[in-house]
């Protein structure tokens, strides 16, 4: 698995890319372990930070609430670890907003087991003992479905529906693992049916040259940055130091740094510009890179306050200890 997930320029030259067979058990269980709880932190912390150093992302969330559930599309969703951390941030700074909020997620993998182990995964977080995310994945407030896809293929009616449908996509270690030289086209692909106003957040290795991939696919389908990217940053969480069968899990992931403040001559979003300028100093994040699609509509804002039932830097710690390793394909 580090074999294939590591950041080597060459592969997006190569005709094809190495992969992990997902779907033998072992290999599942050994990516739960190793990857699971520190990309759920990851994705926790980049986009609570983003949604605390941008004011413009909360609002622009509230938004899609307003209409009906947030619809999130995970692609490469593996064992669902995207989306947990998501949840996990939306609910600590949204709580001044609401208690809680429909979901539907839509999580997109070429190995079809994993939506056993997401089901796992679910039952788990509702079972209790985090905080308000047990209640906040429940049924009444959280619908998911899983579809199998292979993104370097022709992409058929239903995933196109579900991307241009969604407001929040991520690509989480998913352009890493499948770097080849089909890969900028794959990106294409999804950007190019993504919906106005809709977030891409995106999350891999510094080295490489995916980032560049994205930034060039972005600005060819009018994506402005409203957040990052961040690079030359080193993140480590030393919760998920965890050794199981002579194993080790994974607790620290370098990246590079930079701060990307640009804007599209047709955009006409006067309430995300000017942007502000964002402190870089002592964050420990990783490679970033939140996108929106140019949209000329106004942040909802509003809701009822409350005080929830804290979610803290330690849930995902929590959910590591309950997901076990028993159980991505990035």
């Amino acid at each position: 698995m580090h074999k294939v997930y590591r950041g080597d320029p060459e592969n997006l030259h190569k005709d094809s890319y190495e992969e992990v067979d997902y779907s033998k058990i072992a290999y599942r269980c050994a990516y739960v372990h190793k990857y699971a709880p520190f990309h759920t932190a990851l994705v926790y912390e980049t986009m609570s930070r983003s949604m605390a150093e941008n004011p413009h992302i909360k609002p622009m969330i509230l938004r899609f609430l307003s209409k009906g559930p947030l619809n999130i599309c995970s692609i490469g969703s593996g064992p669902g670890t995207d989306v947990v951390g998501l949840l996990a941030a939306l609910h600590q700074r949204l709580h001044d907003s609401f208690r809680f909020f429909r979901i539907s997620a839509h999580l997109v993998d070429i190995t079809s087991e994993w939506e056993s182990t997401f089901r796992t995964v679910v039952s788990e977080a509702t079972s209790g003992g985090c905080g308000a995310l047990s209640e906040g994945m429940s049924d009444k407030w959280f619908k998911w479905t899983f579809q199998e896809a292979d993104l370097q293929l022709k992409m058929n009616e239903a995933l196109s529906k579900a991307i241009s449908s969604s407001d929040l996509i991520t690509l989480v270690k998913i352009v890493s693992a499948v770097a080849c030289k089909e890969t900028s086209k794959t990106i294409e692909k999804i950007f190019r049916v993504i919906k106005p106003g809709a977030l891409v957040l995106f999350i891999d290795n510094a080295s490489g040259g995916f980032q560049e991939l994205i930034s060039t696919a972005a600005a060819k389908y009018r994506l402005v940055p409203v957040y990052g990217p961040l690079n030359h940053q080193l993140y480590t969480n030393e919760t998920f130091n965890r050794e199981r069968i002579h194993f080790q899990s994974s607790k620290t992931w370098g990246h590079a740094t930079d701060i990307q403040s640009s804007t599209n001559s047709a955009c006409t979003i006067p309430n995300l510009l000017p942007m502000p300028q964002f402190k870089t100093a002592n964050l420990r994040l990783p490679q970033y890179l939140i996108q929106n699609r140019i949209d000329s509509g106004n942040p909802y804002e509003g809701g009822s306050r409350y005080m929830p039932d804290y979610i803290g830097t330690g849930r995902p710690h929590q959910l590591r200890n309950q997901m076990g390793p028993s159980h991505k394909n990035h």
